[in-house]
């Protein structure tokens, strides 16, 4: 037996199994978006799953964690560059959505769109999701936005907002945020900087997208009565709403640009095939099979 291509096979189906999940669940979320056919605001007659689009109104705006934008939903994400073990790259060490109660309004009506605050603490593996690579967001990697619990945001202008090198005094937003969000732990020193070259070791970056008032939004969430809503129901006794176990996505793209970044589970799929039969055949060679 070699040890070499035992090693090489066990990572390349390791590989493959990623590849295969990850494709598995872009394709269910694919499905979802194209099967749930789009409703009126004026037809929102009663609960389950709805596909929604319109602009957002009628919202009390916050100001967003990372830039202070006035937005009625933030999506954000902080990694780090860490260079412990043999390793050296961006993890992710916490994602969330933020998001206000806000009116959204197809032309036919307005209906309430209640996200509610999520957060996913990488770091620890805890509220992550369904799949990672290490504390990695692939998600973002693969430009089909963040999740949080079940929450997905898909916002097209994601980007770093702020930069904080180690040991540098963050700015006083940013340290107001990192303060207040149970789920991030704070900045890495830099223990290995003394001659380190490049991104040095504990430095961050904080993404952030955000709808605001005015924008064109897509929403695939529950519609749920409100309390006192009388039957059958209207949009104004209605709330859509995110629901444990379903998923919900909220974006700034057509449903048809959804649909295209989740359709990569094909090139997914592909991958998945070829590293499974390649690293069966190098794994049978390591151990002598053939």
């Amino acid at each position: 037996m070699s040890a070499l291509p035992v090693s090489v096979g066990i990572a390349l189906l390791a590989v493959a199994a990623f590849a295969g999940v990850y494709g598995r669940r872009q394709h269910r979320r694919s499905a979802l978006v194209r099967a749930t056919e789009t409703t009126d605001v004026r037809d929102v007659r009663e609960e389950g799953r709805i596909e929604l689009r319109g602009t957002v109104r009628a919202a009390e705006p916050f100001d967003s964690p990372i830039r202070g934008h006035p937005a009625a939903l933030a999506a954000w994400e902080v990694e780090e560059w860490d260079e412990r073990g043999n390793s050296e790259m961006w993890e992710t060490r916490a994602e969330g959505v933020y998001a206000t109660p806000f009116a959204l309004d197809d032309g036919t009506g307005r209906v309430t769109v209640d996200v509610g605050d999520h957060v996913s603490d990488v770091s620890s593996g805890t509220g992550i999701h369904e799949i990672q690579v290490g504390p990695i967001d692939v998600d973002r990697l693969t430009d089909v936005g963040v999740s949080a619990d079940d929450v997905l945001a898909v916002l097209d202008e994601f980007a770093v907002g702020v930069s904080v090198p180690p040991d540098a005094d963050p700015p006083e937003r940013i340290a107001d945020f990192v303060r207040g969000e149970a789920g991030l732990a704070g900045q890495s020193d830099s223990v290995t900087n003394v001659l380190d070259f490049g991104t040095a070791h504990g430095e961050r970056r904080y993404y952030e997208g955000v709808l605001a008032p005015g924008d064109d939004v897509y929403v695939l969430g529950h519609a749920r009565a409100t309390e006192g809503a009388t039957h059958p129901l209207k949009p104004e006794g209605v709330v859509v709403t995110p629901v444990e176990g379903e998923t919900f996505i909220v974006s700034d793209r057509p449903e048809s640009e959804l649909v295209d970044a989740f359709g990569a589970y094909r090139y997914a799929y592909a991958g998945a095939a070829l590293a499974a039969a390649v690293g069966v055949g190098v794994l049978a060679v390591g151990l002598g099979v053939v």
